[in-house]
């Protein structure tokens, strides 16, 4: 399955400095232009504990942006009024079955049926170690008259210690369900790389070095689909 990124035409494009901190549960594999790509969600600790102990995550929930997402340009270009518009990416995530930390998993999906998440429970992962969840992403193929040369998918993720408590929460920003600026990741979501093969879909020479396109999940989507029923509220 492939996904064709829909060329938008923009009026004003919103500079950033730079792309979200980088979280401590990360992506473990960039993808390329048109490929179907196998990534590991990378677990990196538990939750902070009373007296600097550490608790192991028991479940995780997981949210790509799929509800009115928030897209944001990094860099500068020339001559190309048009800019990549990202309105879902539903039907990119497919959760693999591995069951070396959550005994019971699950695909989120929307209304039409199409895989906007994955979640896992029945598990604890060791808060000295590290954790793969293996999933993987449809190919995602650029327009060839936009200058974009990167997309950065930002992803929702919840890693949960105690059910319905402690919990690391890897999202772009407070919402108006998560609202405790003191849980670890707030800030900071996950993010998926995907590159421009230059080679087979160079960039027109008005786009100069072209930009970074960066697609993150709103609070709206956050707070209506991180929910994981029994652990996260």
């Amino acid at each position: 399955m492939h996904s064709t990124l829909r060329v938008t035409a923009i009026a004003a494009l919103t500079l950033s400095a730079g792309l979200a901190a980088q979280a401590h549960t990360t992506i473990q594999v960039a993808a390329a232009e048109g490929t179907t790509t196998y990534h590991n969600l990378v677990i990196g600790h538990g939750c902070a504990g009373a007296n600097g102990t550490s608790m192991p995550v028991i479940a995780q929930s997981v949210v790509f942006p799929t509800v009115n997402p928030k897209t944001t340009i990094t860099g500068t270009f020339a001559g190309n009024p048009q800019a990549v518009g990202v309105t879902s990416l539903a039907g990119v995530p497919q959760l693999i079955q591995s069951r070396d930390i959550f005994s019971v998993q699950r695909e989120k999906t929307n209304a039409s049926g199409a895989v906007i998440g994955f979640e896992g429970s029945g598990g604890s992962l060791a808060p000295t170690l590290h954790g793969l969840v293996p999933f993987r992403t449809a190919g995602i193929t650029f327009p060839a008259d936009s200058c974009a040369t990167r997309l950065v998918i930002q992803i929702a993720v919840a890693d949960i210690c105690v059910r319905n408590g402690s919990k690391n929460l890897w999202i772009p920003s407070l919402t108006a369900k998560y609202t405790d600026p003191t849980v670890d990741g707030i800030g900071s979501p996950a993010n998926l790389t995907v590159n421009r093969d230059l080679t087979k879909n160079p960039l027109a020479a008005a786009c100069g070095a072209g930009y970074t396109l960066t697609v993150t999940p709103s609070a709206e989507d956050v707070d209506a689909n991180l929910k994981m029923p029994g652990y996260l509220d």
